[in-house]
């Protein structure tokens, strides 16, 4: 295989299924998260790279110990890819925004931490949309939707991009919690002299920023990477940390602190072209209804 020279002097580029398994190793690094993001198996993705490589007639990836990596040519590859990803991911969105079944798959995205809050609404959510394959995905990022990774994101965010629409929820309160087994006939007016629960070194949420800035010698006895874990961490009383008040109302926990500089709009947005495809538009209204509802939760008022 040749491995230099632009992709255009080489020969077809192959399919876009065999161009989206490339974009995809290029942006994970690995085929293992590669065939997980794409919903497919390691061998088909072996398969793929292997019928693109054949059809350009160059090495796109090299195999090392800690990952694959693009060669030159294959940095042609991803570079061209991109393009016509951006072309073909608009194409699709404005073609199944005129989508009028109640049917298909809806792919949901919100913050971890507001999982334990939902989770009955997007329940219902399901039950009442019985033919619309419902995905609930939780990060701690944000997923683009305009190349589709959701169709609809409940986001915390001061302001959507321009391509997004949707509606602002109210302000998503934060504090900081801990249970009350654990702040029993504990004085909490220096926080410094609490046990803490952060985050891994790594993790670089605003909550881990405004524990180095806010209690600078804060004693951190346990470090986390999910919200899960951190959620487990406080119900096992190891200490307490700044985490949004609807999680901590729901987990019945006591709120030691507001930390306003925290707080944030809540939205639940969907990508323009979106807006009219009949299950999407259902499942975004169902999920405003019910975070309307929740709205005094949400802004941390507590009963």
């Amino acid at each position: 295989m040749r491995n230099a020279g632009p992709i255009s002097d080489h020969l077809s580029i192959g399919s876009w299924d065999d161009l989206r398994v490339a974009l995809a190793i290029a942006r994970e690094g690995s085929i293992r998260r590669a065939a997980r993001s794409l919903g497919v198996s390691h061998s088909t993705i072996l398969r793929r790279v292997d019928a693109l490589e054949g059809a350009t007639g160059v090495q796109l990836f090299e195999r090392l110990p800690t990952g694959w990596a693009l060669t030159a040519a294959g940095q042609d590859v991803f570079d061209s890819a991109r393009e016509l990803e951006t072309i073909v991911v608009a194409l699709e969105r404005r073609v199944e925004g005129r989508d009028l079944r109640l049917a298909g798959p809806v792919r949901v995205t919100l913050p971890d931490a507001l999982l334990p809050v939902l989770s009955e609404d997007l329940a219902a959510v399901a039950r009442a949309l019985p033919d619309v394959e419902l995905t609930v995905a939780v990060s701690t990022g944000f997923a683009n939707l305009g190349q589709r990774e959701a169709d609809i994101a409940i986001r915390v965010a001061p302001n959507p991009p321009p391509d997004l629409v949707g509606r602002r929820i109210g302000t998503l309160s934060c504090g900081v919690w801990g249970t009350e087994a654990y702040l029993r006939g504990r004085s909490t007016r220096d926080l410094a002299s609490l046990d803490w629960v952060g985050w891994a070194r790594e993790v670089t949420v605003g909550f881990a920023r405004w524990l180095d800035t806010e209690v600078p010698n804060a004693r951190v006895t346990m470090r986390v990477d999910t919200a899960w874990a951190l959620r487990e961490a406080i119900d096992a009383h190891a200490g307490v940390a700044p985490i949004p008040c609807p999680l901590g109302i729901a987990r019945g926990w006591r709120r030691v602190r507001k930390t306003p500089e925290l707080n944030a709009p809540l939205w639940v947005l969907t990508h323009a072209d979106l807006r009219t495809m009949a299950r999407v538009r259902a499942a975004r209204d169902l999920l405003i209804e019910a975070l309307v509802a929740k709205r005094p939760m949400i802004e941390g008022k507590l009963r």
